[in-house]
């Protein structure tokens, strides 16, 4: 397992991590609820081309992460040797969690793999910067009454979605790098520079996107 995460400004004053930090994971410290199955498990064919992308991806799968709103940062192997790596997971749970309630959700594997196709489509080293990821029900309710655009029962309260951005990517190419993955639902929201990605059906909202 490689993790690697630095983070700046957390509640109780933690110190960065160093490069290769042992990691303790967030299971440790939380009892986090499992993310319902999606249907796209590590033991069922993936829809290409993402099967493509992570089948050509080699022996180890690492997403590169900084959270938008505790200013942490992440480089972790979470996938080596053909299986998830537990330890790693949770502290990508961590750094997903939903910071305003600071409670994580164990993060759907498909999810995770998703995520890393999206780096590979794109060819970026850059990070996915997480504009949301686990939302309990309390926060998702919240955010509900204040805007029409939140779902009810939204797949981030299922730790089955995410919300990005990515430096040096136009909005709308991560939009368009998402739809040619054909995995689940993908909201297109330039305004707010971030495209919404998610393990459910196979579906598209938000503006319309022209290239």
């Amino acid at each position: 397992m490689s993790v690697q995460i630095s983070r700046r400004g957390l509640l109780g004053g933690i110190a960065a991590l160093s490069t290769m930090a042992a990691v303790e994971p967030a299971s440790a410290a939380l009892r986090l609820p499992m993310a319902r199955p999606s249907g796209l498990g590590a033991s069922s064919p993936k829809p290409a081309p993402e099967a493509d992308l992570l089948a050509a991806a080699g022996d180890a799968r690492t997403l590169r992460l900084f959270n938008t709103h505790t200013g942490e940062h992440a480089k972790i192997t979470y996938w080596a040797e053909g299986k998830y790596e537990p330890e790693a997971m949770a502290a990508i749970d961590h750094i997903l969690r939903d910071h305003r309630a600071d409670e994580a959700y164990r993060m759907a594997p498909d999810l995770l793999d998703l995520m890393y196709a999206m780096q590979l489509k794109l060819d970026t080293s850059e990070e996915l910067n997480i504009i949301s990821g686990y939302r309990s029900p309390r926060t998702n309710a919240a955010l509900r009454a204040k805007s029409n655009g939140v779902a009810k029962r939204s797949y981030h309260m299922k730790g089955m979605a995410v919300d990005i951005r990515v430096p040096n990517r136009n909005v709308g190419k991560v939009y368009d790098a998402a739809m040619d993955l054909r995995v689940g639902g993908v909201g297109y929201y330039p305004r707010s520079d971030f495209v919404h990605i998610d393990i459910g059906p196979v579906r598209r909202w938000g503006a319309a996107r022209h290239v």
